[in-house]
């Protein structure tokens, strides 16, 4: 539940900032006013940037109590809302598609904060049929040309109009009804400024190693990055598919072959000839005092879901990640070494 959570917290988090309604009449969101303590309690400018602050030491001082608060209300509202009705429509009753698994387990002083969290959060349990058929359509909700970012971004252009048959109000699509004087939802839920600023962290480790003349090779290439001109950070996965900013998907890339690679997917091909590459970037992320912790967070959270990681785990979780959206959502695939 935690992650779901999270999600939501992702899409809401600026709605919420900038003073979008989500409810008619004017009602509040169960946890609108937990979210916005949380937001002006820590000067947390946008999603991103409390993102990155609970992956940090520091979550577990200034940020667990208001989180876990946060989240309990997040999980109370799924889980007595979707949870609870969405398959109904099968005629088979309430929790038709999602149960919610009651077993409670004892809290371990082995691992702490986010991981901790998530180990112990209530699960969701569901049918297999259902399992794949989500897994293989639910992707259709996720990335910037998604169904859902589709429908926020219609519902941004309607505009009240009379219609020529009854001269009755309609709500009509119009791309000059946009109101370009303040961000549409579409572009507060990308954030680009924010992302940004998140893989500048690692943009400025890289330029530091190739200042100090560490050689530095690109990531699908395996040619040297020999200026910091010739350096991109590369969102392994494309943002815009994934919505991901972790520093496991961040890695140094020549700037005229990240341009080649645009927002593909990396092939399987591609993927183990870099193999060796991506395992040297990891592990120096790993290695690093001031990314090591961020890192292995992100890892537990995004990738594993579990306390213990290690590279070769990482890695296959990474292919299968890369595979779905070529298998399951069609998307094209990519691969330097392998295009003449």
């Amino acid at each position: 539940m935690l992650l779901i959570s999270d999600k939501w917290l992702f899409y809401y988090w600026d709605l919420i900032a900038n003073g979008y309604a989500q409810i008619h009449g004017g009602r509040s969101l169960v946890f609108e006013e937990r979210l916005r303590e949380l937001q002006q309690n820590h000067q947390l400018q946008n999603y991103w940037d409390f993102n990155r602050e609970f992956h940090k030491a520091n979550y577990l001082d200034s940020l667990k109590p208001e989180f876990i608060s946060l989240a309990k209300g997040m999980n109370d509202t799924i889980i007595k809302n979707p949870v609870k009705y969405i398959g109904t429509s099968m005629g088979q009753g309430l929790n038709t598609l999602f149960q919610v698994e009651t077993v409670k387990s004892n809290r371990s002083t082995s691992i702490s904060g986010y991981i901790d969290l998530l180990v112990h959060s209530p699960k969701l349990l569901l049918e297999k049929t259902y399992y794949e058929g989500l897994k293989q359509y639910g992707g259709l909700i996720s990335g910037t040309n998604s169904i859902l970012k589709n429908w926020v971004d219609f519902m941004e252009k309607q505009k009240q109009v009379p219609t020529l048959v009854n001269q009755t109000v309609a709500n009509i699509a119009s791309d000059s009804s946009v109101p370009y004087s303040k961000k549409t939802p579409l572009a507060l839920l990308l954030q680009s400024e924010a992302v940004e600023r998140q893989t500048s962290i690692i943009r400025n480790y890289w330029l530091h190693k190739i200042r100090n003349g560490n050689p530095v090779f690109c990531t699908w290439s395996g040619a040297q990055i020999k200026s910091e001109k010739e350096l991109a950070i590369d969102h392994a996965i494309p943002f815009s598919v994934l919505f991901n900013n972790d520093y496991w998907n961040l890695v140094p890339s020549k700037n005229t072959v990240n341009s080649s690679k645009s927002d593909k997917i990396l092939s399987k091909n591609q993927l183990f000839a870099s193999k060796t590459r991506i395992f040297q970037i990891w592990d120096t992320y790993l290695s690093a005092p001031e990314l090591s912790l961020v890192f292995q967070t992100q890892c537990q959270i995004s990738l594993v879901k579990e306390a213990e990681i290690s590279l070769e785990t990482l890695f296959q979780k990474f292919v299968q990640i890369n595979e779905g959206f070529v298998e399951l959502r069609g998307m094209e695939s990519w691969g330097y070494l392998f295009v003449k």
